[in-house]
């Protein structure tokens, strides 16, 4: 088996890890900030103001949001949905602009922060942890990998920058040729075999059978691609268990998660507008809960508590 080459991936890295980590929130573009999300931005602003934070926007946006913030900039075709913004979480160019630190925290704003535990969490020195995903209405899509369970969701979500750098700069094959051949052209018609026959060799050039090729052929979302599939673009890539993860945030079924840390809420969680509010409201800050208890008549709506997520 072709292991990924460690060299290209220290190229594209170029400098890491002078800095240990930063905050990094992306911002809608086309509208003010709802109360949720500014709900979300003072849980930020409060318990992670000691460290480096960066909003995402497009080139030519204004950004008055807070003067605490640096803008980290790039073209505007990587906002404005979540199928963008899927696309610059898998583009080389995101992680190359945070290569100065060894970790970014992906804080969408539909997440909350509840402490400051950032820097023990980067000591645990994982590549990837996210809230975890179990199996339930709201995860159906697990199926698809023929899982139950999986880590992690993106929207709150810790990276080791270098790491993903390796993984994107891999030139391990997505397929072997021979199990190309195998799933896809064996079992079709014997005239069907000869055309395709040249689809076989093919697969044994690297720009059509790498990473790059696997995601432009493949879309998937971001955080399923680092779930579920960069190990096999770099075996020593590494995801936190679930048992680490349901301490590091939660996502769907927050009273599940709950009882399953015997009532210990974690650093953080996502999509807390979507999946029982109510149970989130407690653990607002004080001075948030009001705006907290009053859902905003756009996060609310169906399918639509954050645009990113």
């Amino acid at each position: 088996m072709r292991l990924p080459h460690r060299r290209a991936a220290e190229r594209e890295a170029g400098e890491t890890g002078t800095r240990l980590v930063a905050v990094v929130v992306p911002l809608p573009t086309g509208r003010e900030l709802t109360s949720d999300e500014r709900v979300s931005l003072r849980h930020i602003e409060h318990f992670l103001g000691r460290y480096d934070r960066f909003f995402l926007a497009p080139e030519g946006m204004l950004v008055d949001h807070s003067p605490d913030f640096q803008v980290q900039r790039f073209a505007p075709e990587y906002f404005g949905s979540a199928v963008a913004h899927n696309t610059l979480l898998l583009r080389r160019q995101f992680y190359q602009a945070f290569r100065q630190y060894r970790f970014i925290l992906i804080c969408h704003l539909d997440a909350l922060v509840f402490s400051d535990q950032l820097t023990e969490w980067c000591a645990r020195d994982w590549d990837y942890i996210g809230a975890p995903w179990f199996a339930c209405k709201h995860t159906r899509w697990l199926e698809e990998y023929g899982r139950t369970s999986g880590v992690g969701n993106g929207g709150f979500s810790l990276r080791k920058v270098d790491a993903f750098l390796r993984v994107l700069a891999s030139k391990h094959r997505d397929m072997e040729p021979a199990d190309y051949w195998r799933k896809y052209i064996a079992g079709k018609p014997r005239h069907v075999r000869f055309h395709q026959f040249w689809r076989r060799w093919l697969k044994h050039l690297s720009i059509f059978n790498n990473v790059r090729w696997s995601l432009y052929r493949h879309r998937v979302a971001e955080d399923q691609f680092w779930a579920f599939e960069a190990t096999r673009f770099d075996p020593a890539f590494r995801i936190a268990p679930i048992e680490e993860a349901l301490r590091f945030a939660w996502e769907t079924e927050p009273r599940r998660c709950f009882e399953m840390t015997g009532g210990a809420i974690p650093f953080g969680c996502h999509a807390w507008p979507r999946y029982d509010r109510a149970f989130w409201i407690p653990h607002l800050l004080e001075d948030s809960r009001s705006a907290g208890e009053t859902p905003d008549s756009w996060s609310s709506s169906p399918g639509a508590s954050n645009a990113l997520s």
